[in-house]
């Protein structure tokens, strides 16, 4: 009745040692792997999602077999686990009715028939079988979906590997080994073994080759390859054999693979799993395909940014200005922020930062037109509350946009600084001491009207004070305020006391790097007085994060 390796455990529940016997017996006899029980507390202890069906006496001695039945099914563990009745007093039209009401999935009445007894077992096995696949299919499918959606989000090759080692082995229970070929000289690799062990990471020179012209093969246990030796001993991952599955794209070069582990009794995976290697496989190609598409668009939006900002932060005097611009990996599109430093006529030095509301070309544009136009207003000499208003007037006739601006004018000769700011972040003044002041003064945004003051701070940079400009990219996260956000800057701020001017821009944009920024960056920094023998010179740095 079953194949061998196949075989159906069911569990037989009757009081009567005879009766019992003999239906075990016949089970046996056609390959079922029997349990029995002899009561309703022995069958529901040892009932297990596991079983193939049970076949239950209505009438036992602690409890009735309808109530067995029930607790079987109302158990979400073994609801699906097919119940069949047998008795030899209830036998009536009445109570087989009762008993399918109230669970059973069969109800046989005896004496028993013994091929139809074995026949009504085996077609329920073959049921429970059936919708026990189905389940696991279903399972299977959505996992499978959850596996591969965010692979089409991956920003880094590394993390196409990850994400398809994980996912594979989610999916199919199985362990597995990710390959991604970067370029020729490099393949990164990532080992999941089985259960819930952390993934293994590898990096080489040479990818693992296919042994012949086909698309996948199985390497046995003797013939894994040698460079993922180490990562599965790592990993805790058995000997075993291997089913590989190779990647190329259109011009037929390697692009990646996917191993899963086999037995060793020359069996690969089933058609289903290897159907679902088929499926990561693929995500690989759109994952891959989508990263070369976002590093050339990146790098575009990249070039773009850096002619639309200064070429040159050179000013006359004592002061030597640093500035650092860091796109963020999550967008494409050019961003609003922007910073500035130039001379005035009046031998003071201006220095602005600022950012146009959205990431757009069209941002990037207004965002020019904003650093130029300012530029201008200034060196026409407009003070800078004057050069803002002018600026806004500008803004509202021609563009919707809302911009936040801070423009700093400091007299390189003793240091006097005129800060006046358009609802941008307060500048910073860090002392040689390690004091720090935020220089917030308070006026509304560029692009709206009202109240007509735009109050300007005055205060002094001493030989080494830093003033310190960013953009809110640098300090706004989701999980907190603005407020703090500005906070944790000072408090980062202090250590930079002593620094140039160039290795505090790179400190303070490193106290800020991590997983929760999600928008560009600008920093400007500046300092008052150059060591002696040095010709002080403004840096800047471009680049993504």
């Amino acid at each position: 009745m079953t194949s061998p390796g196949t075989a159906r455990s069911v569990l037989v529940v009757d009081d009567t040692r005879a009766h019992r016997y003999v239906m075990a017996t016949w089970l046996r006899d056609a390959g079922f792997d029997v349990v029995e029980a002899a009561t309703g507390t022995e069958a529901l202890a040892l009932a297990r999602a596991s079983t193939d069906a049970v076949v239950l006496d209505v009438n036992l001695p602690d409890m009735t077999g309808s109530e067995v039945c029930r607790r079987i099914k109302a158990d979400a563990g073994t609801a699906h686990v097919p119940v069949l009745h047998v008795s030899a007093t209830s036998i009536d039209a009445a109570a087989r009715t009762a008993g399918l009401e109230g669970g059973a999935d069969a109800y046989l009445p005896e004496p028993l028939d013994r091929d139809e007894f074995l026949a009504t077992v085996s077609a329920l096995c073959r049921s429970h079988a059936a919708q026990r696949g189905a389940g696991r299919t279903a399972q299977r499918l959505g996992a499978l979906a959850d596996a591969l959606a965010p692979l089409h989000q991956a920003r880094t090759q590394e993390l196409v590997a990850d994400l398809v080692a994980r996912g594979a082995r989610d999916v199919l229970g199985r362990a597995a080994v990710a390959m991604v070929v970067v370029d020729p000289q490099t393949v990164v690799r990532a080992v999941a073994a089985a259960g819930d062990a952390p993934l293994v990471r590898g990096r080489g020179s040479v990818p693992v080759l296919p042994p012949g012209p086909a698309s996948s093969a199985r390497f046995g246990a003797d013939e894994v390859p040698e460079h993922w030796r180490p990562l599965l001993a790592a990993a805790g991952v058995p000997r075993s054999a291997w089913w590989t599955v190779w990647l190329r794209d259109a011009e037929g070069a390697l692009v990646g693979g996917l191993a899963l582990q086999v037995d060793d009794t020359g069996h690969g995976p089933s058609a289903e799993e290897r159907e679902v290697a088929a499926r990561f496989t693929e995500a690989i190609t759109v994952a891959l395909a989508n990263l070369r598409t976002f590093a050339e668009e990146h790098r575009i939006a990249m070039a773009l940014q850096r002619r639309l900002l200064p070429a040159d932060l050179a000013v006359r005097g004592g002061l030597e200005i640093a500035a650092r611009y860091e796109a963020s990996d999550a967008r494409l599109d050019v961003g609003g922020d922007f910073y500035d430093a130039f001379d005035l006529p009046d031998g003071r030095v201006a220095v602005v930062i600022g950012d146009v509301q959205g990431h757009s070309l069209r941002a990037a544009t207004v965002m020019a037109e904003v650093r130029l136009t300012l530029r201008a207003y200034l060196r026409e000499g407009h003070d800078a509350a004057q050069a803002l208003d002018l600026l806004n007037d500008s803004l509202q006739q021609d563009h919707p946009e809302l911009v936040t601006v801070c423009v700093c004018v400091v007299d390189p000769v003793d240091g006097t600084t005129e800060m006046t700011d358009a609802g941008h972040l307060p500048p910073l003044l860090v002392r040689t001491d390690g004091a720090v002041v935020a220089e917030k003064s308070g006026a509304r945004l560029l692009g709206l009207t009202g109240p007509p003051a735009r109050p300007v701070r005055r205060d002094r940079l001493g030989p080494g004070d830093l003033l310190v400009l960013v953009t809110d990219g640098l300090v706004e996260r989701r999980d907190r305020t603005l407020r703090q956000g500005v906070g944790e800057l000072v408090t980062a701020a202090a250590p930079l006391a002593g620094l140039a001017p160039a290795e505090a821009c790179d400190r303070l944009v490193d106290a800020f790097d991590d997983a929760g920024r999600e928008d560009d960056v600008a920093v400007v920094i500046v300092r008052l007085g150059a060591p002696s023998g040095q010709s002080p010179l403004g840096t800047l740095s471009l680049t993504s994060s």
